[in-house]
C-alpha cells in the first residue's frame, strides 16, 4: 500500500480513564474503513511516543496520537526532530485535554477519530524551548507541578477535580521567583509565583487564565499569549491577583498579559523549574522561547468549535 494511505496509530493505554484502551479495536477499525494501513502501538514508558516516532515516522503519511497533551507532547518531540511533513490527528483521552479543547476536538472518541481519519488541515503554531518543544504551554512556579505530580489512579476517579485537590497543597507554599524577562520592546524585572507562555484557550481546563480567550488567542498567528503574575507583598496585592483572575480584567500590574513571539527569561539565583505541556521539562536559569508559526498540520476542523 502506498505511504499516503499509511497511519501510525500510537496510543497511551492509561490516559485519563484508559479509554483508548477499551475503545482501541473500534479506532483501529474506523482508520481501516478509511483505508488505511494501521500500524498500532501502546506506549511502555514516558517519551516512548518520541522514540517511536523518531525510528518509524517517515514510513507513514499519518502519525495520529490517542492519549493526553503529554502523549501529544511527546509525539510533537519526536516529529521534530525527523522533519516528518505529514499529518498529526489526534484523539484526546487525558484528562483536561487543553490543547484538544482548543483544537476543537471532539471529547467523543469515535467522533475524534473519525476526524483524524480524515482530511481536514490545520497548520498549527509550536514552540520551541531552548533545545526542546511544546505544544501548547510552557509555565514556572505555582502549581505547575500539579499536573505530573497528581498520581494518575486520582485523575482516573475525579478527572479535573484531581488538580483542584493537589492544588490546594500549594496555596501555603507560594515561592517568589526574580528574574527579568525579555519580549519584543518588553524588559520587565520583579519577583514572580507563576509564568506561563501558552498558545491555547485554557491552561489545566481554566480559561479565565487567558483574558477572552477566542476573540483573543489565535492558534496560528504565529504570537504566543504571555501570563505572569507577580508575589503579592501583602494581603490586598493578593486579593488584587484574585480579582484579576476572577474577572480576567488584568492590572498589568500584578497580573500581566501579552503576545509575543519571542520571549527570554533570566532567573536570579537559583534556576527555574519547568514545565512543558503539564509534564516535567528542565531547570534552567536561562531559556529562549519561540514561536515557530503554522509548524504542525493537525487533522482538525477548526479552532474552538
Amino acid at each position: 500500500m502506498e505511504k499516503e494511505k499509511r497511519v501510525l496509530l500510537i496510543i497511551n493505554p492509561i490516559a485519563g480513564k484508559q479509554t483508548a484502551k477499551n475503545k482501541m479495536f473500534e479506532i483501529v477499525n474506523c482508520f481501516i474503513q478509511e483505508g488505511f494501513e494501521v500500524t498500532l502501538h501502546l506506549t511502555q514508558y514516558a517519551g516512548d511516543a518520541t522514540r517511536k516516532v523518531m525510528d518509524s515516522a517517515q514510513r507513514f503519511e499519518r502519525i495520529v496520537c490517542c492519549g493526553g497533551d503529554g502523549t501529544l507532547s511527546e509525539v510533537i518531540a519526536g516529529v521534530e526532530q525527523v522533519a516528518f511533513d505529514g499529518k498529526i490527528g489526534y484523539i484526546p483521552t487525558g484528562t483536561t485535554n487543553d490543547f484538544a479543547r482548543s483544537l476543537g476536538f471532539s471529547k467523543n472518541t469515535m467522533r475524534a477519530a473519525k476526524v483524524a481519519a480524515g482530511d481536514y488541515d490545520f497548520p498549527c503554531d509550536i514552540g520551541r524551548f531552548g533545545d526542546s518543544f511544546f505544544t501548547y504551554i510552557a509555565a514556572f512556579g505555582a502549581f505547575t507541578d500539579v499536573a505530573y505530580g497528581t498520581d494518575q489512579a486520582l485523575k482516573n476517579i475525579f478527572g479535573q477535580m484531581a488538580y483542584f485537590f493537589e492544588g490546594i497543597k500549594h496555596l501555603t507554599s507560594l515561592k517568589s521567583y526574580g528574574m527579568t524577562v525579555k519580549a519584543g520592546q518588553r524588559e520587565i524585572t520583579g519577583d514572580f509565583i507563576f509564568g506561563a507562555v501558552t498558545n491555547s484557550y485554557s491552561i489545566g481546563g481554566n480559561t479565565r487564565l487567558i483574558p477572552d480567550a477566542t476573540d483573543t488567542v489565535a492558534l496560528d498567528d504565529g504570537k504566543f499569549e504571555v501570563l505572569l503574575i507577580r508575589y503579592p507583598k501583602n494581603i490586598l496585592e493578593l486579593n488584587t491577583i484574585i480579582q484579576n483572575l476572577m474577572t480576567q480584567n488584568f492590572d498589568q500590574q500584578q497580573v500581566l498579559f501579552f503576545q509575543e513571539s519571542q520571549i527570554s527569561f533570566h532567573a536570579e539565583g537559583e534556576a527555574l523549574s519547568w514545565t512543558l505541556d503539564g509534564e516535567e521539562g528542565s531547570v534552567c536559569s536561562d531559556v529562549d522561547i519561540s514561536c515557530l508559526p503554522r509548524r504542525v498540520s493537525f487533522v482538525a476542523e477548526g479552532t474552538n468549535s
